[in-house]
Order: C-alpha cells, then structure tokens, then sequence
C-alpha cells in the first residue's frame, strides 16, 4: 500500500527534506569517487616519474662506458685497434663504480665451438649498435670484493681476419644503484629491481626488512598484485597496477630501464596512498555533514514556520466557517503567506460586513413578505389567491389583493413587475404598494387611480430610470363587473371552464414610471353566469427555462388551468408552482414569479 503524506509538514518532509538529502548525499559520494579516482591518478604519474628519475640515473652510468667502448667500432689494422682500446680502457676505467675493464679476442671458429654468445651469465637481453652486441650480466658475488658486480660484454669484429673481440666492464651493482636505494621513496616503500626474466635483482629487503625473501627471488610469486605487475610489464614499458578493494589494498607502479633489461618496481600500501583522499574525505564528511544539517535545519525551520502560519490561516478559517469572528491574523511577512493573512483578514472584514448586510437583507425580506397578503380571499360567488416566489432574498414582483370596507363582495387584485430583482426593486416594489393603497382610499375610478400613482412614481423614477408594469384589476360581485386597467403589463388569461374556452383581458397602457402625463384606459365587462378563472401573472412565470433551454410557456398554464379548474384558487396556484419547479429542474430561477388566481362563478 502506497503511503501518502496528508499533512504539510509530512509533504514537506517526504517532498522537501528527504529529495533534497537524497540529493546531497549523491553529490557527495560522486564527487567523492571522482576525486579519489583523480588523486589516484595523480599518485600513479608522480611514482612513475620518480621512477623515471631514479632509472635514468642507472641509464647514464651504463651508457658512460657503452658510448666509450663504440670507439672500438672504427675498421682498419688490429693493432690501431688495440691502442684505440689502451685509451678506452683508462677512460673507462676512471669512471664511477667500475672495477674492473678486460679485452678478450676470440677466433670465429673457437666462438662457434665454445658457444660464447650463450655463456653462462649472459643475459637472453641484448642492444644492438652498428652490428656489434651488448651484453649486461645478472649480479654475481665476489670475493675479492665482497659486494655484488654485474658485467656489460661488448663485442666486436676485428677487420678481416674474422676474430671477435669482447670487452667485459665490471660495475660494483650496489654503487650503481646506491642512487635508488639511498631515494627516500625506496626506503618508505616496497621496491625492487626486476630483470626481464622476472628475477629480484634488488629490493627494500636489505635496507628496511620490508620484505622476508632474499634478493633474486621470482618476482609475481608472492601476492595477486605482483603478479598483475609482472604480466604488465611484459607489454608496458611503464605503468600503474591497483590491487584489490576499493580503495586499493595496495598499488604499484612500475617503469622499464633504456640502457639495461630491468624494470625498477615500487609497491605503496593503499591507505598510505589513500591518506590524502582519506584526509579529504574525513573533512570533507564533516564538512558535508554539518553542511547538510545545517540546510536541513534551515528548510525544517523555514517549513515549520510557514506550517505553522498556514495552519493559523486554516484554524482561522476554520473558525470562520463556524460563525466565530476572531482577532485579525498578524502579518509579520511580506510573502505569498503574508499576502494571504493579509487577504484573509480582508476577506473577514468583507464577510462581516456581508454577514450584518445578510441581516438588514433577511429583514427586508421579512418586511416585505409581511406586506404580501397573507392570506387569500373568499366570498359568495368570488375567491382570489396569490404568490410570489422570489429568485433572490428580495424580489421585484408584487401582487396585492386589497379588500372594501363598504363592499364585502368586491376585491381590487394588482399584480406588479418592477424592472430587475433585488434590493432596489424590491424598494420600489414598497413605493408602488404603498402609492397604490393611499390612492384607492380616496374616490376615484380605476384609471384615475392609476393615472395618480404613476404621476407620483414618476418623481422619483425620473433620475434612475426605473419602471413598473402593472395590471390591476377590480372585481364587484354586487354590481357583477369586472374591470381593469393594464399598465404595460402581459395581459390576463381567462378560462371558462363549461365551454373550454380562453380569452385575455388586454387593453392600451404603458408601464408607469415612464411619463407622468400619460393617462390610462380603464376596461370593463359583466361577471358571466357561468364559471370563470382569471389568471394574472408576471413573465418569471412562462419564460422559465429547463435544462434544454425550453421555455415553460403560456400554453403550459392554459393546460394547468384546463386540469385543475375545479380545484380551489389556492390549489391550482400550489399546482403550478410544482410543476414549474419539476420542469426548471437544477436550473437556478433566473427572475421573480408571481401568480394570482382569481375565480367567479
């Protein structure tokens, strides 16, 4: 199962942290490895440059005698030759750690039955110059000398007779390395001289007891990494060899004389090399470590505080939610966090303020729920009902059924549409109402009592622009009339249940609150005999709309009114309502609906 971080400071920890240590640690350890690999290398080219040094030393006292004794090449007379070597021989001689320099001249045919190229001693390496041969001969012990001597054996031709001169130069071996073995390198380490044939000439074991076994040992005997050694000197002149582990146990290097068949080999033990790098990584360890505790640190403290500060933000908004208005939030930031505080508090001031708004709203509401009739009317022969459904707190829409104190069978219905919804409207909506019922306490017909409200209406619709239709319609079951008087409002739909026909109640007007001097026409018919539904409404009614975009429509009513026209007022009106609510379905109510229904028969 997947875990998944569900609070801040658990994304923080698992987004944030864990990433960024990942990271570090990965640069650190690549970085690491390429240093090592770097100091490494440095390690390799300084041990084989020392040993190039150290080897060119042995180079020139071999090649000293070896450029003197190729005088002897020139051709003519043997005796020239012989003097020639008299001079050879003293300057040779006079040379460092020579001891000993002898000319032998040897018959071609007794060179041929004696084998003398293969003589014992002679070493299967050779160097060739001009057509004559060198030879250098392993280190043999001597007497007379007690010291160790090698050999470097000339040969040449002698004119035509055929004969082979050799000239034999002994060297005191340990003279000639005393340079190597007097190297501090050669001291602090493993070392030794090689010939080709893998033998120890020379190593650390006679100066430090760095090594158990006697010089002239096999070399590549003793461990894997002499033994790698010994293989890449047979195809390298000069090299680097790691031994096991990482870093290595135990490194060498390794690099081939010019004028001698020998290798000079040094071993080092690997942390001796790897102090350096082991000192780099111990500081650098430390240094990583505190460095990346201290950035850890950093984004934890970093995190925790804007945690913190958003949880404040959230337990605030929490609170809000509730109803409960706290102190404002502190902002101590100039950040995106800061912003926010700052546009939470705002958002409270603004929601407080909304809040007491909500208040003064829900009381307007009330208010003017109030002044809606509250109940319908019913006499002999006459009954009314009405509602009002409004798309906001407020509405508009007004309708209104206003009783006779002199007449219990007359009633005055008016049903109103002010432009637009809300708090404005219903304002307006008030002023109509209560210009209405003043006018109607006063004598006067239907139109005069319009013609007066608009005239009063129009003093303050004259700046904002604002209209009423209105439709008022007076019905007198005494004198068995009905009149009204249309003010642009939608006519009145009329049914007559026994013959199943409908009519409207039209007539000339214009909404009021748009010219003070208009007059209006007042329309008038007897009460039938038979029964008779008259049905007002505003256009929130039809022009509702379902999730298709379709219009309820006027013809939707005609059918409501064909199917409950035996129902009371109040009950066909509660049909309506429900089926216009099931046909706007989610669909919010886009504008106020109001219905009045009033029946005679």
């Amino acid at each position: 199962m997947t875990f998944q971080p569900v609070t801040l400071q658990q994304r923080n920890l698992f987004f944030i942290l864990v990433p960024t240590f990942l990271l570090l640690v990965g640069l650190s350890i690549s970085g690491f490895i390429v240093v090592r690999g770097i100091l490494l290398n440095q390690w390799g080219e300084t041990a084989i440059a020392t040993l190039q040094r150290t080897a060119h030393e042995i180079d020139m006292r071999l090649s000293r005698p070896k450029d003197l004794l190729l005088l002897l090449e020139e051709d003519g007379d043997p005796e020239l030759n012989r003097q020639v070597f008299a001079s050879v021989q003293r300057r040779i001689a006079e040379l460092e750690s020579v001891v000993d320099v002898s000319l032998e001249w040897i018959k071609e045919e007794e060179k041929r039955t004696t084998g003398s190229e293969t003589q014992p001693g002679m070493m299967a390496g050779m160097h060739h110059a001009h057509g004559n041969r060198f030879f250098i001969t392993t280190p043999e012990y001597n007497r007379d000398l007690n010291n160790r001597t090698i050999s470097v054996v000339y040969e040449f031709g002698n004119g035509g007779k055929g004969d082979v001169g050799r000239v034999e130069v002994s060297f005191t071996f340990d003279v000639l390395i005393e340079e190597v073995i007097r190297a501090p390198w050669w001291k602090s380490n493993k070392a030794y001289l090689v010939d080709d044939a893998g033998n120890v000439l020379a190593s650390t074991a006679l100066e430090a007891g760095l090594e158990d076994f006697f010089p002239m040992r096999a070399f590549g005997t003793i461990n894997t990494l002499e033994k790698k050694t010994l293989e890449a000197m047979r195809t390298k002149n000069h090299g680097t060899v790691f031994g096991p582990g990482s870093p290595p146990e135990e490194v060498s290097g390794f690099y081939h004389l010019s004028e001698a068949p020998w290798t000079m080999v040094i071993m080092a033990p690997g942390e001796k090399i790897m102090q350096p790098i082991i000192k780099f990584r111990n500081y650098y360890i430390f240094s990583f470590s505190a460095s990346i505790l201290l950035i850890l640190l950093l984004i934890r403290t970093t995190t925790s505080r804007l945690t913190a500060r958003i949880k404040g933000i959230s337990a605030a908004a929490d609170d809000l939610a509730k109803g409960r208005f706290g102190p404002p939030l502190p902002v101590t930031t100039r950040d995106e966090v800061g912003e926010l505080a700052g546009s939470f508090n705002k958002m409270t001031r603004q929601l407080r303020q909304r809040l007491v708004m909500k208040k003064a709203i829900d009381i307007a509401r009330e208010v003017q729920q109030n002044l809606l009739p509250q109940a319908g009317f019913k006499a002999p022969g006459l009954s009314a009902a009405g509602l009002s459904l409004y798309c906001d707190e407020t509405g508009g829409d007004y309708y209104d059924i206003i009783r006779f104190a002199e007449n219990d069978r007359k009633i005055g219905v008016a049903v109103g549409d002010v432009v637009g919804h809300g708090i404005g409207a219903a304002l307006l909506m008030t002023t109509v109402r209560a210009l209405l019922r003043c006018r109607i306490a006063h004598a006067g017909g239907p139109d005069e009592i319009i013609g007066d409200v608009n005239r009063l209406l129009c003093q303050d619709t004259a700046v904002s622009g604002s209209f009423v239709t209105l439709f008022y319609l007076e019905v007198d079951r005494r004198q068995n009339t009905v009149g009204w008087v249309r003010a642009g409002h939608e006519p009145a739909i009329v049914y007559r249940p026994a013959t199943r026909r409908f009519s409207e109640m039209k007539g000339q007007g214009v909404a009021l609150g748009v010219d003070a001097n208009l007059t209006f026409l007042y329309n008038e018919l007897p009460v039938p005999e038979e029964e008779q539904i008259i049905l007002i409404g505003s256009d929130g009614a039809w022009e509702v709309e379902n999730d298709a975009g379709e219009q309820f429509g006027r013809e939707r009513l005609k059918d409501i009114l064909v199917a409950t026209s035996d129902l009371q007022s109040a009950e066909i009106l509660q049909t309506m309502a429900r089926e216009i609510a099931q046909f706007r379905g989610k669909k919010p109510q886009p504008d106020d609906i109001t219905l009045v229904v009033v029946k005679t028969w």
